[in-house]
């Protein structure tokens, strides 16, 4: 009698424990009320700011819908009849891009895990570049995949210029092999840029004995060659970064790099490879869209699910433009004015003024037309994501030179006529996610570099030559040297060539 009573009293609890564990809300259904609440606070206040009585009809119809919303689970059904739930958690996520539409492509393809799965921990297991799937160890997985279509994405096609994530492994920016040669070469041990045993595709902070056991070896390993934003090294971040705790601070002046502090959200901000470009970030690395499961207070985030092109010069400025190196004592100091560099980088759109503070350190050499423009403006693909192989310099690295849009003292820039749809489709296909760009049609007369690589942002159009921001859209008028007075040496087009006429300075601008 006491053996039964026990068996059905445990037979009771256990029943108890399953009811309230089915009684209680999944984690996911919470996420969709947060989701819920949260976009009906929003309407709220728009409604708050609203004088026209049809828009208001509008926006209180939209705020009683999602409050009459309920929890329930989102199925995305792709195209091959693979179904996933991501959504059902990240109810109000961004779509990446329009040419990465997620109703063809979904998220697995990019992201990894186990899209069928409601649970937190398992749909979030083997995510590629764990959560970062644009992290250079894992981007052949996921930006250099295979879709859904059996097409290959950003590698394996038998045009270069479609294999970013092949080429960007051997880019300057990924290897740090100019860092490598350029220090190596003070110290004596080379007398070329050339350094012996650097293997193709190899990182430079992988180089075994790079100062061949000179006492600043090791910090030279550590605060040079490890730090990277594509290949996972710490991100430099201004002083006055919320983020950093003002201890660490304290003990790590003249230093900005966050290996040396870490009073930072989640830990460190690292760089993760195709996303340091791609996904634009604010000063605190912060998400501040929809999706309610990515809290605000973690770090390391861009500031919505999106991908893009139009790459503005404040990106490029969270490395580049931080302060000055020093390769004899390995120290690197922030740039005394980096408080109001970081504050412009949050202000949006910039004057002329600013624009010319950010982007030069005081003291550097600058053409008038380099500071209306983005960095893309200039710098190429190939430039920038690689072409293949190994360079050891910055000089050799670059595929563009002055001359490649202003020409010589004897020939306009080089062009091809856009002939054949085949050509035509190629060249819009640099455009797709920038809708800025004028429309390319058949005929139109692009620019090419000396070394053969087309730029159809640069434009002969009858009498002009024209250059479109890749950022903005806004057209620009590029000046020829022919038949102007110019007396430039077209075998010396280095910037610095160009900088000895053109020499504006932060001071005189």
């Amino acid at each position: 009698m006491k053996k039964a009573f026990l068996l059905a009293s445990l037979f009771l609890i256990l029943m108890v424990i399953l009811t309230l564990k089915q009684s209680k809300a999944p984690e996911w259904g919470n996420y969709q009320t947060e989701y819920f609440t949260e976009q009906t606070s929003k309407l709220q206040f728009e409604l708050g700011t609203i004088s026209d009585a049809e828009e208001q009809m509008r926006i209180q119809a939209e705020i009683a819908s999602y409050q009459n919303r309920k929890p329930e689970i989102v199925n995305l059904v792709l195209p091959n009849g693979e179904v996933e739930r991501c959504q059902t958690c990240h109810l109000g996520l961004e779509e990446i891009s329009d040419s990465h539409p997620s109703n063809t492509l979904g998220c697995a393809v990019c992201h990894g895990g186990n899209p069928r799965s409601l649970d937190k921990t398992t749909a979030h297991a083997q995510m590629y570049g764990g959560g970062h799937p644009g992290s250079l160890d894992a981007a052949s997985l996921s930006c250099g995949g295979t879709g859904p279509n059996g097409a290959a994405c950003h590698s394996g096609n038998h045009e270069l210029a479609k294999n970013q994530v092949d080429t960007v492994k051997t880019s300057i920016m990924s290897t740090k092999a100019g860092e490598l040669s350029v220090v190596r070469r003070i110290f004596g041990l080379d007398k070329t840029s050339e350094v012996p045993g650097l293997s193709k595709g190899e990182g430079a902070f992988v180089y075994p004995n790079p100062l061949q056991g000179r006492p600043n070896e090791e910090i030279f390993q550590q605060s040079c060659l490890s730090q990277c934003h594509q290949s996972g090294g710490d991100l430099l971040l201004a002083a006055n970064n919320p983020l950093l705790a003002t201890a660490e601070q304290e003990t790590s002046k003249g230093s900005t790099s966050l290996s040396n502090q870490k009073g930072v959200a989640n830990g460190n901000v690292l760089g993760n490879g195709c996303e340091a470009c791609h996904v634009l970030t604010n000063p605190t690395h912060t998400y501040i869209g929809n999706d309610t499961t990515i809290k605000e207070n973690q770090s390391g985030r861009g500031m919505v699910h999106r991908l893009t092109t139009q790459i503005p010069y404040t990106q490029c400025n969270q490395c580049h433009n931080q302060g000055t190196h020093d390769p004899i004592q390995m120290k690197f100091t922030a740039r005394p004015d980096i408080d109001k560099v970081t504050l412009d980088w949050q202000a949006g759109d910039l004057t002329w003024t600013d624009r010319v503070r950010d982007y030069y350190l005081p003291g550097e050499l600058f053409a008038r037309c380099e500071v209306s423009l983005d960095c893309i403006d200039c710098h190429t693909g190939l430039d920038t994501m690689g072409d293949g192989e190994l360079y050891t310099s910055q000089h050799e690295a670059v595929h563009i030179q002055c001359l490649d849009c202003h020409g010589t003292k004897d020939q306009p820039p080089l062009t091809k006529k856009l002939e054949s749809q085949e050509d035509l489709a190629l060249q819009m296909q640099k455009q797709v996610t920038n809708p800025k760009f004028p429309t390319l049609k058949m005929g139109d007369e692009i620019l090419v570099t000396s070394k053969g690589e087309a730029l159809p942002f640069l434009r002969h159009e009858g009498e002009a030559w024209n250059l479109s921001s890749r950022v903005t859209g806004k057209t620009f008028k590029i000046p020829l040297v022919i038949g102007s007075e110019c007396e430039q040496n077209p075998e010396d087009q280095g910037a610095d060539s160009c900088h000895k006429c053109h020499d504006r300075t932060a001071e005189n601008p």
